[in-house]
């Protein structure tokens, strides 16, 4: 069949004739040509996520008291989720820092002490150990610490057991026991063993319940319901044999299941009397048929344990309507125990004869204090046992129990006494919420402060320690009536930070204007000033006790003491006699150095008082200006700028410095001393000529210090060294192949740096000019204005120099030569560095800096000379000032660090001299760099937090008492200067229009700037859940008076800001508004399900609805960019709309994507990558985030995921942050390498609902195959991966499915670099196929990830220092 068709063709028409196959084909091809252009499915980009701890939860669930070391020692240790903190309470009454431990990669579930104080004190091998002590203590002068064994006995004190252990519960089914050990170098360590529960308890929560016999010798761990496991253990006598043979003994003997079927609700060990130490009682509660029974378990000790059965297998039926205790406290006579409930208490005696007698007792409901939040009761969580002395526990027993509001009870229990419960006290209140963590500690102190210590961890609020007097307690009358006095609340010594729980947070981070940045990639740093990186807070808490949180990470040095002094300080120095021949009454010494002259303070030995000395009390030169000090023994040595002194108890010798000199010699008469320093008894100093030459002189004044009556030699030698044709700037002193020198650093009129060694015995001296300190040769180095020297460590002896400039530079030198072999450098200020080595740090390897009036400590690694040159061995933290009484104390500026010599006891170790201007403050000095907080109290809870960039301040939405209400927060003073107004009137009101409701939640707070033609005006929008969206206007004014000022604030500034506020618009809706976001002339927001776009019309002055859109369900979250909005549903996941606009001037928004996955989110963030698609981070509910890309032109676009992670707790909120450092390279050089967020200069943070705050990067491909295959072989190797460590076999080659497998945790890899475990997964002591297999592989992965740019044939030393190095470039700190 043909047929006819007529075409037009060069204006004129032509027939042809066209058979059915070529039609056919014609639509065919067609058909073909549209197909082409949608694509059935696009390809995911190849993307790894590597996440990492940023700071922890500080959430603690149990606190214990401990003897980990020695039974003089006071630990308590602090159990969190995935943490165990180690403290001391030392007897100044605060808790000190020992240990800490958060590796175990697991939750921990429960917590216990086990161990026996008694069997340690009866072992003869401790008794004999204090018995050498004590010997060689009394033919020598030497003081222990605190009942610490000395640390020249370390050796044989190593393998003394220890009294107790920590028993821990992981949600893995292990029991990990938990020992301190001191290792060769002297620092403890955490020795741990483990017992996996059976398989069968695995899949019920194993650890739920756990308890242990009053004699450590049996423990129980307890399931949710079913079953529980009883378990025998090893005697101490056992431990030790064991610990001769390994470090890590097995604690568990035998064990035996038991069944009892039901819902456990408690669990605990009863005491048995007092004659019958083999006797062992457990009591069990559980939940039988919808009744709760307590089960009685008895046997003997020893016994089989095959053989244990319930006394009767229906137990003892509880009262109908006291079925679910709170707590359950077992007492330590008659085998009693108490049975805690909402509204009364029972005790219950006569459980082994048979017939338990419950007598019943305050029934008395308290009223709620005002820390307590909710609609019921508060309730009982948590006892703690207080120390008794021994004859007294003979036939009482006392007890505190803790209400979550903060309320105290004493309760004391007399076996003779008929009544049995003696006293009901109501000791007052905590003035905080109480959890589960709570202990009580004997606080013995010889200067009137004594008494029960309480440490509580705090619940929706910060804990602290609170002291509790010694109480007098009444008899109470069978009624159990009013005590007969009054009862002062416990007083609080110390808090315990508590940011948790977090309800969201912000960052100071503002986006790049678009201009700024050209192909994706913004400008370099170089040309601008020193960076500032950004603040975050957060607001935490609930109740009274909520406010903002500012999180900061660094050295916490809390203030004890505070002097004003009348002159401006311009150094100062800490000198005491040394530690071999003080006292703990001896006084410190402060030398303070001003412009013109000096002064002395002596603080007393117990800092109870400070005085300044007259200089007749001193024998000290006091007028002129102190330029060095030092204590060398009982010689006090002090440089001005005209003497030289030398100062012991009884006497003293004054060297003017032209007298040290025979006439004639050169730069000395008519000159001062510029520069100076002290070693071994001899001073280094320079003096300069008044003449055009600028030459300095080096002279040194050697004091022959005698040892037999430790005087001064009349006549010491002092000469000239050399001279020098430069300006001196600093100088040091070291000892060099043996030899002492003077290391001076100066500054040629050229701008060369010059360093020059001068040995004390004379001679050539070396001068070296120092290179540029970055890569770029022509960069320009500053004057070294400070310089600390560190000894010889395989020929190589360090310098730390600090430049004018700010920058700090590490040079590696040779001791033979005296050539520079490397140096790196850190730009830390834009003010001088000055750097001074920390002479008491047990490592020797830390220092002081201060720059840009702030406070760093600088330490330098030993582990790995090599990585010196990749520039990661300097650590650097910032020492943040913290005031136990002004918790919102903003960072005071810093002059002067001095460390102070700890004195015998050592319960000032770590203490510190900070000049602050006027100001000397006497403070203590954290052990590691951790979380140091600054809390902002706002009187209520805080749901919603802005940082408003117009305004520099903190929006914070509250709920005060019930009603929602908005602060704006000055973030340096913490102070509220807000004010609402009446939006008609503009009188001051309670509340703006739309807030103050009670019960209302502010679900989105944001700035909003609106745009109309050129002008631009900025408002506050809140949306609530009372369905009001409201539109806030800003005033600002200059406030008459301050209004709740807050002390807290150390600045002179008038504090005269404040800020008015009045309601513009509301839109109102039957539904909660969960969500909106602005664009230029109008708003998006979300009421219900429904979204909806309004503008404002500035002609008629009101908004215009211009479309609407339904969603699956209400949008949590809401990003406007280009046309696009990113809505994200709170049971749907993420949805992608488009709002699309007609030529009419109408609006109408459509779905372009959607996740294939349902999911329950939280939050979102939006990372856009240069040149490529976006790709979505999204948080969930089941603790995951999942990393969503949008495919295009696919015949049915969606969201791909390339990446998932299982995280420990669900992320609330992301924010963007440029948090890093000043010194991180981020700021200054351009990383290349395929690390995260290259062309990016932010960092994506998220926070959980717990406090912990997560860092999140995008990995390219190449860096995920190497991190990935590191991890692999982590979780497969007990050290790193110790207690969650896999026994499967290593994969054959990385897989990228399921989206997991695209995750890589930091904190695993972090454990790596910290426990130098590369070489041990690597195999490389190993010379087997599968390490040689193994290091072929890695070595190819690390030559990808640096394009070849490796050495072919290098070493696997050369690889692995590599991939150290890149491991911490990955995991370098993020703030």
């Amino acid at each position: 069949m043909a047929l006819a068709t007529s075409s037009l063709v060069d204006g004129e028409w032509v027939t042809r004739t066209l058979d059915v196959n070529t039609v056919l084909r014609h639509y065919d091809q067609q058909d073909r040509d549209a197909v082409t252009t949608l694509k059935e499915v696009e390809r995911a980009p190849k993307l790894g996520l590597l996440t990492q701890t940023v700071i922890r939860s500080p959430l603690v669930h149990w606190i214990l008291p401990i003897r980990l070391r020695d039974k003089e020692s006071i630990d308590v240790a602090f159990i969190g989720d995935d943490f165990v903190q180690i403290k001391e309470l030392r007897s100044d009454g605060l808790l000190w820092d020992v240990i800490r431990k958060e590796d175990f990669g697991a939750r921990i579930r429960n917590a216990r002490v086990v161990g026996s104080v008694k069997a340690y004190e009866r072992d003869p091998d401790v008794l004999a150990q204090y018995a050498h002590v004590k010997t060689e203590n009394a033919g020598s002068d030497f003081q222990m610490s605190g009942g610490d064994i000395p640390t020249h006995s370390t050796s044989r004190v190593t393998y003394l057991l220890p009294p107790q252990c920590l028993l821990l519960q992981l949600d893995t089914g292990d029991s990990v026991f938990l020992t301190l050990n001191r290792s060769g170098n002297d620092k403890l360590e955490f020795v741990a063993s483990k017992h996996r529960v059976s398989k069968p308890m695995l899949k019920l929560q194993p650890g739920m319940h756990l308890a242990v016999d009053p004699s450590s010798r049996y423990m129980v761990v307890g399931c949710s319901e079913s079953v529980f496991a009883i378990y025998s253990l090893h005697s101490r006598d056992s431990l030790k044999r064991q610990c001769i043979e390994t470090s890590s003994p097995k604690h568990v003997e035998s064990e035996t299941q038991i069944y009892p079927g039901g819902v456990i609700l408690k669990m605990e060990f009863l005491y048995p009397a007092a004659d019958d130490d083999h006797h062992i009682i457990l009591l069990v509660l559980a939940i039988l048929k919808g009744k709760t029974r307590m089960l009685l378990y008895e046997w003997e000790a020893g016994m089989d344990l095959k053989n244990i059965k319930a006394r009767s297998s229906r137990g003892y039926l509880l009262d109908k309507p006291r079925q679910v205790p709170l707590l359950l406290i077992p007492l330590t006579i008659k085998s009693s125990f108490i049975l805690v409930y909402e509204a009364s208490m029972a005790v219950c005696q006569g459980i082994l004869h048979g017939t338990p007698k419950m007598t019943y007792f305050n029934d008395k409901v308290y009223e709620p204090t005002a820390f307590h939040h909710g609609s019921g009761n508060p309730l009982w969580t948590s006892w703690t046992r207080p120390s008794r002395l021994e004859s007294h526990k003979v036939t009482r027993d006392d007890l505190f129990i803790a209400r979550e509001d903060g309320l105290v009870k004493f309760l004391e229990i007399d076996s003779e006494d008929e009544d049995f419960v003696t006293a009901d006290n109501n000791i007052g209140e905590l003035g905080a919420n109480c959890g589960m963590a709570l202990a009580s500690l004997d606080y013995p102190n010889k200067d009137a402060k004594s008494g029960d210590l309480f440490v509580m961890g705090g619940d929706a609020s910060s804990g602290g320690t609170y002291l509790a007097s010694i109480f007098v307690f009444s008899i109470f009358t069978p009624a159990f009536s009013e005590p007969l006095q009054a009862r002062k609340n416990p007083v609080l010594t110390e808090p315990i930070p508590n940011w948790s729980p977090a309800h969201d947070f912000v960052t100071t981070y503002k986006p790049r204007s678009p201009e700024l940045v050209v192909n994706g990639i913004a400008p370099r740093q170089d040309s601008e000033p020193i960076p500032k990186p950004d603040r975050i807070f957060a607001c935490v808490g609930k109740g009274s006790k909520g406010g903002v949180t500012e999180l900061r990470y660094g050295y916490e040095a809390n203030i004890g003491l505070e002097v004003d002094y009348d002159s401006t300080i311009m150094d100062a120095w800490a000198l005491s006699p040394s530690c071999d021949a003080s006292s703990e009454i001896d006084p410190y010494i402060f030398l303070l150095s001003m412009g013109d002259r000096s002064a002395v303070l002596q603080l007393s030995g117990d800092a109870s008082e400070i005085v300044e000395l007259e200089e007749d009390a001193t024998k000290l030169d006091l007028s002129h200006r102190t330029i060095v000090a030092i204590t060398h023994g009982q010689y006090i040595f002090q440089v001005t700028e005209k003497t030289i002194v030398v100062a012991n108890n009884g006497m003293d010798r004054v060297y003017q410095v032209e007298s040290l000199f025979g006439i004639g010699q050169g730069g000395v008469h008519g000159s001062t001393i510029s520069n100076a320093a002290i070693e071994d008894g001899c001073v280094f100093f320079t003096t300069r000529l008044n003449e055009a030459d600028n030459s300095t002189f080096l002279h040194v004044l050697h004091l022959q210090l005698t040892t037999s009556d430790m005087d001064v030699d009349s006549e010491p030698g002092a000469r000239t060294l050399g001279k020098v044709e430069y300006d001196v700037t600093s100088m040091t002193t070291g000892r060099i192949a043996g030899s002492l020198f003077a290391v001076v650093a100066g500054w040629r009129r050229e701008g060369a740096v010059t360093l020059t060694f001068q040995p004390l015995a004379g001679g050539t001296k070396t001068d070296v000019v120092v290179p540029p300190a970055s890569r770029d040769k022509s960069s320009h180095l500053d004057a070294i204005v400070s310089i600390a020297f560190l000894p010889p460590v395989a020929g190589i002896f360090l310098l730390l120099c600090g430049t004018r400039s700010g920058t700090v530079i590490v040079f590696e030198i040779s001791e033979t030569t005296l050539h520079i072999v490397a140096s790196q450098s850190k730009r830390i200020g834009a003010t001088p560095a000055i750097v001074s080595k920390d002479e008491f740090s047990t490592s020797g390897d830390t220092f002081f800096v201060n720059c840009d009036l702030k406070g760093y400590i600088l330490t330098l690694e030993d582990d790995d000379s090599v990585a010196l040159n990749h520039g990661h061995s300097l650590n650097i933290h910032q020492i943040w000032l913290s005031d136990a009484l002004k918790p919102s104390l903003y960072q005071p500026k810093i002059n002067t660090i001095v460390r102070m010599r700890p004195p015998h006891s050592g319960e000032t170790s770590g203490s510190l001299l900070v000049i602050s201007g006027p100001q000397l403050l006497i403070t203590g000095l954290s052990a590691h760099a951790k979380p140091v907080t600054r809390h902002m109290a706002v009187g209520g809870t805080p749901t919603r937090l802005l940082y408003s960039h117009s305004l520099d301040l903190l929006v914070v939405a509250t709920s005060i008492d019930g009603k929602s209400s908005l602060l704006f927060i000055d973030p340096t003073t913490g102070e509220d200067i807000s004010q609402p107004l009446d939006e008609k009137t503009k009188h001051e009101v309670a509340f703006a229009s739309g807030l103050g409701n009670a019960n209302e939640r502010i679900f989105r707070l944001f700035e909003w700037s609106f745009t109309k033609d050129g002008k631009t005006w900025n408002f506050i929008i809140a949306a609530t859940s009372t369905g009001r969206l409201l539109i806030i206007s800003i005033q600002e004014r200059v406030r008459q008076a301050a209004r709740g000022s807050n002390p807290d604030f150390r600045s002179t500034g008038t504090g005269a800001r404040q800020i008015c506020y009045y309601t513009r618009h509301k839109f109102k809706s039957n539904d909660p508004v969960y969500s909106a976001t602005g664009l230029s002339d109008g708003l998006l927001w979300c009421a219900g399900t429904k979204l909806s776009y309004d503008i404002l019309d500035l002609t008629e002055k009101k908004f215009k609805r211009m479309t609407d859109y339904e969603l699956p369900s209400p949008a949590t979250d809401i990003i406007y960019e280009d046309g696009t909005i990113y809505a994200l549903t709170s049971c749907h996941s993420l949805e992608i709309l488009k709002l699309v606009p007609n030529d009419y001037g109408e609006f109408r928004i459509i779905r372009t994507h959607g996740d294939q996955l349902a999911r329950d989110s939280l939050h979102q963030l939006l990372l856009d990558r240069p040149s490529q698609r976006p790709i979505h981070l999204v948080s969930d509910k089941l603790s995951s985030v999942v990393g969503l890309w949008p495919t295009h032109n696919t015949k049915a676009d969606t969201l791909e995921p390339i990446f998932e992670a299982a995280l420990q707790s669900s992320i609330l909120r992301f924010r963007f942050g440029r948090c890093r450092p000043a010194w991180d390279p981020i700021w200054s050089e351009r990383i290349h390498r395929p690390t995260s967020n290259i062309a990016n200069d932010w960092e994506a943070l998220g926070l959980s609902i717990t406090g912990s705050l997560s860092h999140f990067a995008i990995l390219e491909f190449k860096a995920w195959r190497l991190l990935r295959f590191l991890m692999d072989l982590a979780t497969r190797s007990p050290k790193i991966c110790e207690f969650t460590y896999r026994d499967d076999p290593m994969p054959l080659d990385t897989m990228t499915e399921p989206k997991t497998m695209m995750h890589i945790d930091g904190d695993i890899l972090r454990t790596v670099v910290l426990r130098r475990g590369l070489e041990e997964l690597l195999g490389v002591d190993l010379d087997t196929d599968d390490s040689r297999r193994t290091l072929k592989k890695f070595t190819e992965l690390l030559q990808d990830v640096h394009q070849g740019t490796l050495e072919k044939d290098g070493t696997a030393v050369y690889y692995i220092t590599q991939a150290y190095a890149d491991l911490k470039l990955y995991l370098r700190p993020v703030i």
